[in-house]
């Protein structure tokens, strides 16, 4: 790092300038504390001296070390303006790399195929001004997110193309990236011999480079395809070296998946003691990691949104400031022209019969543009209050999963302090297992309802219609919770027919049956029964659910089937059972997202009876003729 230093003393500003951007730009991955300081020094004199390119490379580098950390809202900032300053500049090379930091943020949304879009537009401006280094760069990305849409082969050939383009550039780090990516895709094939010849050949390149976070990418991966491949052992000793380097460096997403990874080892070994262990500091940080990336990815969505608020005002104000110049202009026009008329008006008066259609014409056009503007200020406002639903929504959903996950996890803790200490023998800690285990059902439950609910609110959501059978889509369900029903002692009377084939997302539906079941469950009293059936009309299959639980009052049921979405608090359960309030509500809106409907018929003390209406196989053509004569009419 001295060396470093050295090179910076006797440089004339404009050069300086540059040496700080590439220093920090090679130091970013590795040395992030000193690469923001050159970043932070390149910005400041670069502003000085009005050099618009170089102070687009400082911020695109701070941006970039701020994703790196996890700080998504600065790292938009950054980059945002960044990207200004490069097309003012009208620096392509520059707008190239701003690309893929852009991508970057959008692949942490989950948002792939914007992901990708601006990933490729990277490569198409790298391309132009041949920077052979961002191409590449560029390549990985794409190659990166196809995976993560399933789209292996197109990853693969993305990732090659990588590969070759890099043996004339000669980077060590962006072949291991690209081996890293191809290693994924062999992963997802079930080729794992060849996926550990890939991770190893990656894992070797980032230590020699000393990129330490990026080792520790690999390292899971490794373990992973190990696992998968019986390998237990060589497995056990990569992911124990995984931990070590995670806890090091604060990798947490990483160091989280190594846990799981070895959980799933000593479970294989019938090690129960550290199976339990690396599960437990598997939950603990996968909690809290996805805690933080749903407040950061609502942030980032908040921060995105309010960009485009303040440019829609500023476009709006441009263009009353437009029209109200227009006016006066043409208001000065006017007052000279009618002064000479009065001079003229015997001689003008045919003029004047054109000049009074062309005023008719210019106050049409003028009601014209007050009726756009009218029509903009009402979807500003209307955009202002979904911003201000979206934070009440984020506000309550944070108040509910911090209450109702504290207790939960709060006991397992205990659990595992007082077995850490010393203070429970075999036996009591046996005793205690099935509860930890019902505390952990209910986390994982309220967890999963709530990652199916956040994806749902993502903009590129997909349905992924097929035909599937009803009854084994149930029949899983109920073998996940036989737990419950032998805890209340209730009788489950299941008389679906055999096969009922209906049209709609599988995934979806799997979501909507287990939360009605759940809910039966939840509010059934002890010995109580829970009957399942089901009814063919020709074009819709109806599932019912009927309990015998404490029932609900009719405002509550009018709430639940609104339009509107409305997250409450869940009401506790028979059995004092806690929840998200998510469960109705995300089989409301699956169900309907399917094409189908819901419906409930409840009276208090008297049970409840949920009908779910989904659309049958063999009237999917007639289901799509409908929707086509819809759009046609729209």
């Amino acid at each position: 790092m001295d060396s470093l230093y050295s090179l910076l003393s006797g440089k004339t500003k404009g050069d300086r300038v540059n040496l700080l951007n590439e220093m920090a730009t090679s130091l970013r991955e590795s040395y992030q504390k000193e690469a923001m300081t050159f970043s932070f020094e390149a910005d400041s004199l670069a502003e000085k001296l009005g050099d618009l390119s170089g102070q687009s490379r400082a911020l695109e580098n701070i941006g970039w070390i701020y994703y790196r950390q996890g700080q998504w809202q600065l790292s938009f900032e950054y980059s945002e303006k960044a990207y200004n300053l490069a097309v003012e500049a009208k620096d392509e090379l520059q707008a190239a790399r701003l690309m893929n930091n852009m991508g970057a943020l959008y692949f942490e949304q989950q948002n792939y195929p914007m992901a990708i879009q601006q990933f490729k537009k990277g490569y198409e401006l790298a391309t132009k001004v041949n920077d052979l280094s961002t191409q590449i760069r560029s390549l990985n990305n794409v190659a990166l997110n196809m995976v993560q849409t399933n789209q292996l082969d197109s990853a693969m050939a993305y990732a090659s193309l990588s590969i070759k383009l890099n043996e004339n550039a000669g980077s060590p780090y962006l072949t291991s990236f690209a081996d890293r990516v191809i290693g994924d895709v062999y992963l997802a094939k079930g080729a794992y011999d060849s996926a550990q010849v890939i991770f190893n050949r990656s894992l070797q390149i980032a230590q020699i480079q000393g990129v330490k976070s990026f080792e520790a990418g690999v390292l899971h991966r490794l373990g992973n395809a190990y696992l998968k491949d019986g390998k237990l052992d060589q497995a056990e000793k990569i992911l124990l070296y995984s931990i070590e380097l995670c806890e090091e460096n604060n990798f947490l997403d990483e160091l989280s998946k190594s846990h799981r990874y070895l959980a799933k080892i000593y479970e294989e070994n019938n090690d129960l003691q550290k199976a339990f262990f690396h599960q437990s500091k598997f939950l603990v940080l996968n909690d809290s990691l996805l805690n933080k990336s749903n407040r950061d990815r609502l942030g980032l969505l908040q921060e995105m949104f309010q960009r485009n608020l303040e440019e829609s005002e500023l476009e709006l104000l441009k263009a009353q400031n437009e029209n109200q110049s227009y006016r006066l202009q043409t208001s000065r026009r006017y007052t000279i022209f009618f002064a000479v008329t009065a001079l003229l008006i015997g001689a003008l008066g045919i003029r004047l019969f054109f000049l009074n259609k062309n005023v008719s014409k210019f106050n049409a056009d003028l009601l014209e543009q007050q009726r756009k503007i009218e029509e903009q200020n009402l979807e500003l406002a209307n955009q202002s209050n979904q911003l201000k639903e979206m934070n009440d929504t984020k506000n309550k959903l944070f108040s509910i999963l911090g209450h109702d996950l504290r207790g939960p996890i709060s006991q397992v803790k205990s659990v595992i302090d007082l077995l850490l200490a010393g203070h429970l023998n075999q036996e009591e800690f046996n005793e205690l297992l099935l509860v930890l285990n019902k505390d952990i059902d209910s986390v994982n439950f309220t967890l999963n309802n709530t990652l199916q609910w956040s994806m749902a609110q993502m903009d590129g959501f997909k349905v992924n219609l097929s035909v599937f059978d009803l009854r084994e889509v149930v029949d899983n369900s109920l073998n996940l919770l036989q737990a419950s029903f032998k805890e209340k002692e209730l009788s489950i009377f299941n008389q679906m027919e055999s096969r009922v084939e209906v049209y709609a997302d599988r995934d979806l539906i799997e979501v909507v049956v287990r939360n009605i079941l759940n809910n039966a469950v939840k509010f059934s009293n002890s010995e109580d029964a829970v009957t399942i059936f089901s009814e063919t009309d020709g074009e819709w299959a109806h599932w019912y659910v009927l309990d015998q639980g404490i029932g609900m009052e009719e405002a509550q049921i009018q709430l639940l089937l609104s339009d509107s979405y409305s997250l409450t608090k869940s009401r506790p359960g028979t059995y004092k059972e806690k929840g998200s309030g998510l469960g109705l509500q995300l089989a409301k809106e699956f169900t309907r997202r399917c094409g189908g409907e819901i419906s409930i018929d409840s009276h208090l003390g008297h049970g409840t009876k949920f009908c779910i209406r989904l659309p049958l196989a063999n009237s999917i053509y007639h289901l799509q003729s409908v929707r086509n004569e819809e759009e046609f009419k729209g």
